[in-house]
């Protein structure tokens, strides 16, 4: 069922990705994100007063924070033919849909943010992973 769900959210893209190719790729980027937060809530919370803020960030949590960064990590502009070729023969996902799918299966992402399920980038029903 899990499964299912996954390759449904990343076919329904406009880029139209093939979720049976990205489907594993798909999965570890959700249990990835999951797993990275969650590491890194136990690193802050034994290591308090060390996580400081760059000027002009101060505004964002230290959650915040994590998924911006996170985010960041997959900017990449393309070309439509790049992409076109990626969504044919590549394993992942293209790289802005590596960060929505993980983030609108992610709770955590929406009490960061505070979306409600159906806002924003929160999805009502979740694909959650493990």
């Amino acid at each position: 069922m899990y499964y299912q769900s996954v390759q449904q959210l990343y076919s329904d893209t406009d880029r139209y990705a093939n979720g049976n190719l990205t489907q594993g790729e798909d999965i570890a980027d959700n249990g990835g994100l999951r797993g990275a937060f969650f590491a890194y809530q136990k690193w802050a919370a034994n290591n308090k007063n060390v996580d400081k803020r760059l000027p002009g960030l101060q505004k964002y949590s230290s959650e915040q924070l994590f998924f911006i960064n996170y985010a960041y990590n997959w900017c990449i502009k393309m070309t439509n033919a790049y992409a076109v070729n990626r969504l044919r023969i590549d394993v992942h996902s293209l790289d802005q849909f590596r960060v929505i799918g993980p983030t609108s299966n992610f709770d955590e992402f929406d009490r960061a943010f505070g979306c409600t399920p159906g806002q924003g980038n929160s999805r009502k029903d979740k694909c959650s992973v493990w």
